[in-house]
Parts: structure tokens; C-alpha cells; sequence
């Protein structure tokens, strides 16, 4: 028996790669991307074929931070993953007040067996 089940309209999906060649150890995955405008969670779900950690980056233009997912340390290959956290895109109440771009790299250059990112907004988290 199969089922279909549609998207929540407070869950978009953002990037889905499947099968994907790193683009080479510590360089993003996606291009970067924003999110919503408002405050919102992000939700990543990542198999990998050879073992990396995996790095969020997240850049207001001129400025670039790097955070470790699973406390730095490697995802184990071909165990699948989840990670959920928060993330905004307009400068709205950010001190600072630029907006943020996200990306993901892995640590070693190898297969990116999937990588789903998803717009979380409101009482689907």
C-alpha cells in the first residue's frame, strides 16, 4: 500500500541533492541560501558515502562564521542524519542588521548521498 502526503504549507523544501559530488573538502555545498524573511528553523537531513563533518557556514556579507553539526565530529558513512536549528534572513531585530546566508561543507571531499534542506516556519517544528 502506498501513500502520498503534501508538503505542510509551514515546511518548504529548499535544496534537495541526491547523489551529489562534494564540490571539494570545506567549500559549500548549495551556493548559499536565505531563508524566509521571518524568523524561521532550518531542517537538514544528510547521508554521507565516505565519513565528514559536516559544517554549517553562515556569512552576513562581509563576515563568515563556521559551526561544527554533531559537536565537529565526522557523520559515520552511510548513516543518515538530522539536524534542526534556527535561522532568519532579514535584518529585522539582528544586530548588526544585515541579513544572513546559510551553507553546508563537508570536511572531505566525497559523495553527498542525500541532503534535503527544509524552511521550517511556525507549529510544524
Amino acid at each position: 500500500m502506498s501513500q502520498e502526503f503534501s508538503a505542510s504549507p509551514s515546511c518548504s523544501s529548499i535544496y534537495t541533492g541526491f547523489d551529489v559530488a562534494a564540490p571539494g573538502a570545506n567549500t559549500g555545498v548549495t551556493g548559499g541560501i536565505t531563508f524566509g524573511p521571518k524568523a524561521s528553523a532550518c531542517r537538514v537531513t544528510v547521508a554521507l558515502t565516505t565519513s565528514s563533518v559536516l559544517n554549517l557556514t553562515c556569512t552576513d556579507g562581509s563576515t563568515t562564521h563556521k559551526w561544527g553539526l554533531k559537536e565537529s565530529g565526522a557523520l559515520n558513512a552511510a548513516d543518515i542524519y538530522t539536524f534542526t536549528f534556527a535561522v532568519r534572513k532579514t535584518a529585522d531585530g539582528l544586530k548588526g542588521g544585515t541579513g544572513l546566508t546559510y551553507d553546508l561543507e563537508v570536511e572531505t571531499d566525497g559523495v553527498i548521498e542525500v541532503l534535503m534542506i527544509e524552511e521550517v516556519q511556525g507549529a510544524a517544528i
